[in-house]
Formats: C-alpha cells, sequence, structure tokens
C-alpha cells in the first residue's frame, strides 16, 4: 500500500482526530501547528525532514485512535500468538506458522489475556519463561 502524503490526508486525518476528541489530548501545540501549516499552504512535502516528522505525528494521532483492544492486539495478542506459533511449529505443526498473523486467534489471545487475573496472564507467564 503506498501512502500519498498531501494536504488532503492530512486534512482527512485532522478531522477525524478532532471527531474522535484526541487532537488536542495527544498532540502538542508545535506539532498541530505544524499540521496546519502543512495542509494550508503546502500541497505535498518534498522535504525528507518534514514528512519524518509529519509521519510521526500520523502514527501518534493513529495509535491514540485506535480502540484499546486493537491496540492490545497489537501489543500483547500479536506476540503471544507469534510464541504459540513458533513452539506449535517446533513441535511438528505446519499449519501453526499462520497462527502468528490470524487476526482471530490474535484478537482471540488478547481477550484471554485481558480476562485473565494478574499473575496469570499468558503475557506474564511466557515473559517469565522467557520463551
Amino acid at each position: 500500500m503506498m501512502l500519498y502524503l498531501d494536504s488532503r490526508y492530512l486534512a482527512r486525518i485532522r478531522l477525524e482526530a478532532m471527531r474522535r476528541r484526541v487532537w488536542f489530548k495527544v498532540l502538542s501545540n508545535l506539532e498541530r501547528g505544524l499540521v496546519d501549516l502543512v495542509i494550508r499552504f503546502v500541497d505535498r512535502p518534498r522535504s525528507t525532514k518534514l514528512i519524518e516528522v509529519l509521519a510521526r505525528i500520523i502514527v501518534k494521532v493513529k495509535m491514540a485512535m485506535m480502540s484499546p483492544v486493537k491496540r492490545l492486539m497489537e501489543h500483547v495478542g500479536r506476540p503471544l500468538a507469534r510464541k504459540i506459533s513458533a513452539i506449535a511449529l517446533r513441535w511438528g505443526n505446519k499449519s501453526a506458522a499462520e497462527w502468528a498473523e490470524d487476526p482471530g486467534f490474535i484478537k482471540y489471545l488478547t481477550i484471554i489475556n485481558i480476562n485473565n487475573i494478574p499473575g496469570f496472564r499468558l503475557s506474564e507467564v511466557y515473559r517469565r519463561a522467557n520463551l
């Protein structure tokens, strides 16, 4: 997927962030001002440094707009799925390679991890065992 960073894309991101009430919570005055200036005066940024800074801002806003479950799926569920998949592969289960990227399995592991008692969560058990 190719991302075209232009003023229209930034304006859409800003509008969505404002609707979800994260624009002012997540970004500093400087970051908001920079995005506003680019939207107003630059059709398509060409400076690599400016593009890099804008990309960081976009990631920050997108992460803030992500639901808590989706965020946990990325930070907890996906690593757990990779570890479990690797263990199953070592045991000889050839179809286990697909588990690491299966969104349903990742979501399942995330929800199971959320609902477990602290100390018995899958993520903590694997971290202690250094698997």
